[in-house]
């Protein structure tokens, strides 16, 4: 089951992030991502989060063996170093404004956030199927949850229990309260790796 292209019913529920859903992940003549690149914070060895998250997940595109645990330790640190070296920035791990314009920057198709968060939230065992396609169409893109979704024969009206246990596992990951619930911090978290990885294309 794929969940790309099949959201044009709910993409009007999300208009305030340009990216989530068919409307903004499909344009013809998506946005360059210059400005998204120079608003990420910069990243340094030890910290955890989604920024973090985003990070090994664009450099696992690239090839890097990398699994999005959101930690910046080692293997992150010498992924980056071998990255940086490549593209003539100085290796000193620390991803900053040159990083990012080289990883980020200057890419179609990597849509960002146009202003506050709209979505609703989504409690355990809530009945919403809106909101489960919205959802399901970020996890889709974010490895590992993609093979979850993918294998679902339909997404579900009802946020049961595997999928509350895939976005517990993004919420540890993203450093946020792994409770299930699927509010504004888990919104944001889910929408900024996407982004970061540029996985908003079709």
């Amino acid at each position: 089951m794929a969940v790309v292209g099949m959201l044009a019913a709910v993409a009007t529920g999300v208009a305030g992030v340009a990216g989530a859903g068919v409307a903004s992940a499909c344009i013809a003549q998506p946005a360059r991502s210059e400005s998204f690149a120079a608003s990420l914070p910069q990243v340094w060895p030890g910290q955890h989060g989604p920024t973090v998250v985003g990070l090994q997940l664009a450099l696992r595109r690239l090839g890097y063996p990398l699994e999005g645990t959101g930690f910046y330790g080692v293997h992150t640190l010498v992924a980056v170093h071998d990255y940086q070296v490549k593209h003539g920035i100085k290796g000193s791990g620390i991803v900053g404004s040159r990083t990012w314009q080289a990883l980020v920057g200057g890419k179609p198709a990597v849509q960002t956030h146009a202003g506050p968060l709209t979505n609703p939230g989504l409690q355990p065992g809530a009945r919403d199927q809106q909101t489960m396609w919205l959802l399901a169409n970020a996890l889709e893109r974010i490895h590992p949850y993609g093979d979850f979704v993918v294998h679902q024969p339909e997404v579900p009206e009802t946020y049961g229990p595997q999928w509350q246990a895939q976005v517990k596992d993004f919420q540890r990951r993203a450093g946020i309260k792994a409770s299930g619930i699927v509010g504004p911090r888990t919104w944001q978290a889910l929408y900024s790796v996407v982004s970061i990885e540029g996985g908003w294309g079709c």
